[in-house]
């Protein structure tokens, strides 16, 4: 694996400036945080196909029990960091969308185009249950 290589910068050499925090700052170079995301993704995609044969484990051990009559007790493991990770990549696709929309909007406002027109009335729509959807995925609601 690559070793990511933490670079420490004086703060008030960023554009912007971060103030505050401290003298310095770390920083790794975009294309190591972009390889990090990447296997982060690939690890959280992982997990989730963990998760589901896991639920189908548990669906074939909950019928062959019922067979026999007795009773079987589901039992999942908890993997809090996947389901925000996923939730958060999922919320970002609708972030994507909804910058889609802003920029349909805009370009509609600077024709000049009425605020009713049917196009601009199906975009405000989009930004809106976009924006919606989004927040309700990081909040961690199923939807």
């Amino acid at each position: 694996m690559k070793e990511v290589k933490i670079y420490t910068i004086v703060s008030d050499q960023l554009s912007p400036p971060i103030t505050g925090e401290s003298f310095c700052t770390d920083m790794v170079r975009h294309s190591d945080y972009a390889d990090l995301e990447e296997k982060c993704a690939a690890l959280a995609a992982e997990n989730a196909a963990l998760k589901k044969s896991e639920v189908e484990f548990n669906d074939y051990c909950r019928h062959e029990c019922e067979d026999v009559g007795d009773t079987w007790v589901d039992d999942f493991t908890e993997t809090p960091a996947t389901d925000a990770f996923l939730s958060e990549m999922r919320a970002s696709e609708l972030d994507s969308l909804a910058g889609v929309a802003e920029t349909m909007l805009v370009k509609f406002s600077n024709q000049r185009c009425s605020s009713d027109m049917h196009e601009v009335v199906g975009w405000k729509m989009v930004l809106q249950q976009t924006n919606n959807r989004a927040a309700k995925l990081r909040e961690g609601v199923a939807l």
